[in-house]
């Protein structure tokens, strides 16, 4: 039995491709097997790369807090609306980061599906 790791930062965000269902779906960060959550089959992992916008909403998972403590601490509510307006900005690019991934895994699984030799050619395995 292996030491479970929680995902970092850097580690790319995976997908899973349901050949039964034929659906991409966001893998959880607490699963740790890699089966299709609406009928429990086997579901293979798509790996897709992070963006800028993954590494802004690394930036502002650390900023937003931080406005909220100097609003705490000064008592100044600049801060506060500062913090609910890049909270906003944050869930926005949180949800194109998805969809974006989401289109990428797409991809790869219709060129996984139609053409092997192309899926091999640009080095998905």
């Amino acid at each position: 039995m292996g030491i479970y790791m929680p995902p970092t930062f850097g580690t790319s965000v995976k997908y899973l491709y349901c050949p039964k269902c034929k659906d991409v779906r966001a893998k959880t960060w607490y699963q740790q097997r890699d089966r299709c959550l609406a009928c429990i089959g086997p579901a293979t992992v798509i790996k897709v790369p992070n963006s800028s916008l993954t590494y802004a909403n690394y930036f502002l998972y650390v900023f937003v807090p931080a406005l909220v403590a100097l609003y705490l601490y000064t008592d100044n509510r600049s801060y506060l609306w500062l913090a609910v307006g890049f909270l906003v900005i944050m869930m926005i690019t949180s949800y194109i980061d998805l969809l974006r991934g989401e289109r990428y895994a797409r991809k790869k699984v219709k060129i996984a599906t139609s053409n092997l030799i192309e899926f091999r050619r640009r080095g998905w395995t």
